[in-house]
C-alpha cells in the first residue's frame, strides 16, 4: 500500500514527505503496521493525523470572493495510509449497498457512465415520440455541510458494528485546520461539519451520506456524480412529466433540508427534449424556473436536441486556440516534445466523456476531423498530404474510430461483468446463447423507429459495431488484453450514419447529410 503513494502530492508543513516514507518503507513497515492495527483495535484515529493545511483552489468566476474557491485539505501522508485501510474495509461492506446510480468516487464508475445512462434513456423516449425532462439541482458546498452525528446514524443503519462506527466517529471529530496561502497561515479552527476535501476516506463517506436520497426519489430517475444531482423523467405525456418532476423535486428538497444540505433553487435549471408547441416552466420549491435549450452537466454541454453542436463547437474552439499557440514555437521543439504538447493540449480536448457526444451530426464530426487534420499536419510537418493520406501513412485513427473502440470496451465490461450495472440497461445481452455456435450475437439490437434518435443511439450503434469485431477478439475475457487488441482495430467500411455513403447512378458516391 505504501508503494502506491503518489509522492508528487504535497504534505502538511513540518511533516514527513511522501517520498521519504516510500523510499524507506522497509525500515518502518512493521512499526506502522503495529500502530495501525492498534488504532483499529482501540477505535481511535490519532489527533495528530487530523491536522490539515487548507489550500484554496479557484473553481470559477471572480477570484475576489471566497465562495468561488474549493477548500482542499492537505493531510499528512501517514494519515492517508490509515485511511486507505479503513476505506478498503468499509468498501467491502458498502459496495453492494450503494446505488448503481452513484457514479462519483467509485472504482469503475465515471461521469461518462452517469451521462450516457441518462442520455440513452432520453433517446429511447424521443425515438418513440415522447419527451425527456430534467431538473439540474445546485447544492452549496455539500461536502462541508455533512452532519457528523447523522452520518454515524446512517452507518449504524447500514449494519456497521459499534466498534466500526466508533472508529469512523474518531476519524471525523477533533479535526483542526488552517488556511495556507503561499508562506502565510491562518489561525487553527475546528472542523465541526463535513469531511475534508482531499482526504482518502471523505468521498466514500459522502457517498454513504447521499445514498438514501436515491431511495426516496421514486417517480423519477437520477443522474448523479458527487454533489451534482439531476432528476429526470421520460414519458409520452408532457403534463405527466411536469407533475412527476415537480413532485420528485419536492421530495429531494425535503431530503436536502432534513440532511442539512443547502439547495440553491434559484440556480436550478430545467431542460426539456422532445417536440412541443411552446417552452414550459416548472416549480422547484418556491421558485419558478424557465426551460433552457442547453445546460452544462458534468463538463458536457447537453442541448434539447441531443446533437451536441454547441459542445463540439466549444471543444473545437479550444483545440484550435491551443494548436495556434503551439505552432508559434514549432521550430524550437523536437518531435517527441511536439507530440507530447499536441496530445496534452489539443487531442485531450476530445478525450473527456467521448461516448456522450460521439453520436453528433455529420457537420460537427467534420469540424472535429478538420482539427485532427491540422493536428497531424503540425505533428509531422506535412502540409501537402490529405487527411486520409496522413491517417494511412502513420496508421492513425480518427477521433470517431477511437470513440468506437471506447464504445466496444464499455460493451466488453457489460458482457464480462467488469463495469457498473447501470450500463446493462443500455447494452442488453441476448436472451439465449448457444456457445457452440460462433455466429451468435452477444448483444440484441434495439427496435428503433427514427433515424434521428433511434439510429443515433449507443445501444443501436454498439450492437452493430460489436458484430463487426472478429470472433477471436470478442472471446477475450481479460479486459487489459481486449483493450490492447481493440485499440488496433478499425471497422472496414464502417456502417454507422457518420460514415454512410450511397451510390447514385451517373453520379457516383454521395454523402447523406444531417
Amino acid at each position: 500500500m505504501i508503494a502506491d503513494f503518489d509522492t508528487k502530492k504535497a504534505t502538511t508543513s513540518n511533516n514527513i514527505p511522501g517520498k521519504f516514507l516510500k523510499d524507506y518503507a522497509e525500515s518502518y513497515s512493521k512499526t506502522i503496521t503495529h500502530l495501525v492495527n492498534k488504532s483499529i483495535d482501540t477505535s481511535n484515529f490519532s489527533d495528530k493525523l487530523k491536522l490539515a493545511d487548507i489550500h484554496p483552489i479557484h473553481k470559477k468566476d471572480s477570484r475576489n470572493y471566497a465562495k468561488n474557491y474549493r477548500p482542499v485539505s492537505v493531510l499528512p501522508y501517514a494519515s492517508k495510509l490509515y485511511e486507505r485501510i479503513l476505506k478498503e474495509q468499509i468498501n467491502a461492506s458498502m459496495d453492494s449497498i450503494l446505488s448503481d446510480k452513484l457514479c462519483g468516487y467509485r472504482k469503475g464508475f465515471t461521469a461518462q457512465h452517469a451521462l450516457i445512462s441518462m442520455t440513452e434513456k432520453w433517446r429511447k423516449s424521443m425515438d418513440k415520440g415522447g419527451f425527456a425532462g430534467a431538473i439540474l439541482m445546485d447544492l452549496s458546498k455539500a461536502f462541508d455541510c455533512m452532519n457528523h452525528d447523522l452520518l454515524i446514524a446512517k452507518i449504524n443503519a447500514y449494519g456497521f458494528s459499534k466498534e466500526a462506527s466508533k472508529t469512523i466517529k474518531s476519524f471525523l471529530e477533533s479535526r483542526w485546520q488552517r488556511v495556507k496561502i503561499e508562506n502565510s497561515f491562518s489561525e487553527w479552527f475546528e472542523l465541526t461539519l463535513g469531511v475534508p476535501q482531499g482526504s482518502v476516506l471523505g468521498p466514500l463517506l459522502f457517498n454513504i451520506y447521499l445514498n438514501d436520497l436515491l431511495w426516496f426519489v421514486k417517480d423519477c430517475d437520477i443522474c448523479n456524480f458527487a454533489d451534482d444531482t439531476t432528476i429526470y423523467f421520460c414519458g409520452h405525456d408532457l403534463n405527466e412529466m411536469k407533475n412527476k418532476l415537480e413532485k420528485s423535486a419536492d421530495v429531494a428538497i425535503e431530503w436536502f433540508h432534513t440532511n442539512y444540505f443547502k439547495l440553491n433553487t434559484d440556480k436550478c435549471k430545467l431542460i426539456v427534449a422532445g417536440r412541443k408547441s411552446h417552452p414550459i416552466n416548472m416549480r422547484v420549491g418556491t421558485s419558478i424556473i424557465e426551460e433552457v435549450t442547453s445546460v452544462k452537466l458534468l463538463g458536457v454541454t447537453i442541448d434539447n436536441k441531443l446533437n451536441f453542436n454547441e459542445h463540439i463547437s466549444k471543444l473545437v474552439k479550444k483545440a484550435n486556440s491551443k494548436l495556434s499557440v503551439i505552432k508559434r514555437g514549432l521550430n524550437m521543439l523536437s518531435f517527441n516534445k511536439r507530440k507530447t504538447l499536441l496530445n496534452s493540449f489539443v487531442q485531450s480536448q476530445f478525450s473527456f466523456a467521448p461516448l456522450v457526444w460521439m453520436l453528433c451530426g455529420k457537420d460537427a464530426n467534420k469540424k472535429i476531423n478538420r482539427v485532427h487534420y491540422k493536428f497531424l499536419q503540425v505533428l509531422y510537418e506535412d502540409y501537402t498530404s490529405t487527411f486520409e493520406q496522413l491517417l494511412n501513412k502513420y496508421n492513425a485513427f480518427t477521433i470517431h474510430q477511437r470513440n468506437i473502440q471506447n464504445l466496444l470496451i464499455e460493451m466488453h465490461k457489460v458482457k464480462y461483468k467488469h463495469g457498473p450495472m447501470l450500463l446493462n440497461d443500455i447494452f442488453k445481452t441476448s436472451n439465449f446463447k448457444l456457445h457452440a455456435l460462433r455466429s451468435n450475437k452477444d448483444f440484441s439490437r434495439p427496435k428503433i423507429k427514427s433515424t434521428k434518435y433511434g439510429e443515433k443511439s449507443l445501444a443501436n450503434m454498439g450492437s452493430i459495431m460489436w458484430n463487426l469485431l472478429p470472433n477471436n477478439v470478442k472471446e477475450i475475457e481479460d479486459l487489459a488484453e481486449f483493450k490492447l487488441r481493440v485499440k488496433s482495430w478499425k471497422p472496414e467500411k464502417c456502417p454507422c450514419y457518420l460514415c454512410k455513403y450511397y451510390f447514385l447512378e451517373g453520379v457516383g458516391l454521395i454523402e447523406i447529410r444531417d
